[in-house]
């Protein structure tokens, strides 16, 4: 159901679930931890990816390039194309109940560069890792995104978002 009604209306035709690589094939990155001081490559297969009982969501890959393609449709909160929500749809996935942050996945708070409400969102399944923060109002998405896990990784991916935020945010 995921497949049939937000990657192909999206356009997100690199989207799927579990490791992204086919194995014997060099069509992906291929997770990566640490070990003894140094990356070890994880082949894909049921190791390189959270367990199946977490997917849908927890289990999904794809490229930047369709991972933007979600995002941008978050930033366009049901204005636009493809219509697959109302605005009221993603007013509710996006506010969070009274006196929390939490929000269907995203935590929604308030940034001065992202001109008011800002929408934040990571994860990681050991291997990889990805955070995204979305400015609705200035409609600016920032994404990074890494093949290793850990939690310097996520320091590291958090330090160059915000980076970016400075960069581009003003």
């Amino acid at each position: 159901m995921v497949r049939k009604r937000l990657f192909a209306p999206l356009g997100m035709t690199s989207a799927g679930f579990g490791a992204p690589a086919i194995v014997g094939k060099t069509d992906q990155p291929w997770g990566r931890v640490w070990f003894l001081w140094h990356a070890k490559p994880i082949p894909p297969g049921p190791q390189a990816d959270n367990p199946p009982a977490i997917g849908p969501g927890g289990t999904v890959h794809c490229t930047l390039d369709d991972l933007a393609k979600y995002v941008a449709f978050h930033l366009r909160a049901g204005r636009g194309q493809p219509a697959l929500l109302k605005p009221a749809s993603f007013e509710k996935l996006h506010a969070p109940p009274a006196g929390q942050e939490y929000a269907f996945g995203w935590i929604v708070c308030k940034r001065g560069w992202a001109g008011g409400e800002a929408l934040w969102h990571d994860g990681m399944n050991g291997m990889f890792y990805t955070v995204m923060w979305l400015a609705p109002r200035k409609q600016l998405a920032i994404l990074v995104a890494t093949n290793i896990g850990g939690d310097h990784v996520r320091e590291g991916c958090n330090r160059a978002a915000a980076a970016l935020v400075r960069k581009y945010a003003n």
